[in-house]
């Protein structure tokens, strides 16, 4: 790869290439490299640097000669340069007939045959220079169809007359990054975890729904001492929940089973993800997963009540949108007031009967159970 000067390295090779194809002709043109409104009258070929793109093939790309020797994310500035060939003849003189167009031509022509035969130049041919080395892959010349409507516009630009012109690509430019890449150390310690089973594999889950308060008994299949039980998270949840809601607590259940708490009344209602990760030795040796079902649920309090008094009913896993029903019936939605997951207030219903009342919560579609603690007056 070539540094800031490869652009220049380029120039120079079309400049060379183009001063041997006509070194033979009579006259012979002369060869220059910048914009087209330069003020000169002599016979010349220009080449005019239009355009700058980049390389597709190679635009994040490590060079495969090279391999990684720029820091990592900073590979090397890949581009394609697109360029104008001009022919420029003499100025007219006293008895001009065309003569010198012709020549101009006739240059034009010799240059192009020298590229349609050399269009692909090696870092060892004479006309590459330094400035343009290391190359990555020999530079490639091809002749580029412009449209009338472009090559008008790049002469309207300079505001000078229209003159036979062809266009070229040359590809592949390379501008290394000076950040070079730094290796990382050596490993220096190795960790190896040897394990018996493909475990741990979960195979039930009772019961299949709960609350807070429920001890879930999951059946499993090769248990590791190093094993984490976790409640996938879910949107809705309480922030904190990182990765996964660890389980509160664990306590074994005969041989292939394990008792789970999850004493987070907040989170969401609905179904959820059950995640169990064994590690050893600080490496990940296994993991499976099972569903299970967080219900909304009434804990409280017991006590009484007459109609048109506002109850605070402590809960667990309510949720935005959360339906109370009282006595199996749906209170209107202007009796229900959601504040948190854990707290939801009601209005009782004015004309309801004295006596003992169920209360039963759904949310998300997902129906909690009865809760008998709340007598009317």
């Amino acid at each position: 790869m070539a540094g800031v000067t490869a652009i220049q390295g380029v120039d120079d090779t079309l400049k060379q290439l183009s001063t041997d194809a006509v070194a033979a002709l009579t006259p012979r043109p002369r060869i220059t490299v910048g914009p087209l409104d330069v003020d000169a009258t002599g016979l010349r070929l220009n080449w005019f640097l239009y355009r700058i793109a980049p390389n597709t093939a190679y635009r994040n790309m490590e060079p495969p000669q090279t391999g990684t020797v720029t820091a990592r994310g900073r590979p090397p500035l890949a581009l394609e340069l697109h360029y104008l060939l001009t022919a420029f003849p003499a100025a007219a003189t006293g008895n001009a007939d065309g003569d010198q167009e012709q020549f101009a031509h006739a240059g034009l022509a010799a240059v192009m045959r020298a590229l349609h035969g050399n269009g692909i130049v090696p870092a060892a041919d004479p006309a590459v220079p330094n400035t343009a080395k290391p190359l990555v892959e020999p530079l490639r010349i091809t002749m580029e169809p412009l449209d009338l409507d472009g090559l008008t516009k790049l002469w309207t630009a300079a505001s000078e007359p229209v003159r036979l012109s062809v266009g070229y690509l040359v590809s592949l430019v390379l501008i290394d990054s000076p950040d070079q890449h730094v290796p990382g150390p050596p490993v220096r310690e190795r960790h190896l975890a040897v394990v018996p089973s493909m475990g741990p594999r979960l195979t039930t889950v009772a019961p299949p729904r709960g609350s807070a308060a429920t001890t879930f008994t999951i059946g499993v299949e090769g248990l590791t001492a190093g094993a984490v039980f976790t409640l996938a998270p879910e949107e809705g949840d309480p922030a904190g929940g990182g990765t996964g809601w660890a389980a509160t607590n664990v306590a074994p259940v005969g041989t292939n089973a394990v008792g789970l708490r999850f004493d987070r009344p907040a989170l969401r209602p609905g179904p959820r993800r059950l995640d169990v990760v064994a590690t050893e030795n600080g490496l990940r040796t296994g993991a499976d997963s099972i569903g299970l079902t967080l219900v909304p649920t009434v804990t409280g309090p017991t006590a009484s009540a007459a109609p048109g008094d506002t109850v605070q009913l402590d809960t667990a896993h309510a949720a935005p949108g959360v339906e109370v029903f009282l006595r199996g019936v749906p209170l209107p939605a202007g009796n229900v007031i959601f504040q948190s997951g854990t707290r939801v207030d009601i209005v009782v219903p004015a004309g309801s009967a004295p006596g003992l009342a169920d209360l039963a919560l759904r949310a998300n579609r997902t129906a909690g159970p009865v809760f008998r603690g709340l007598t009317i007056t």
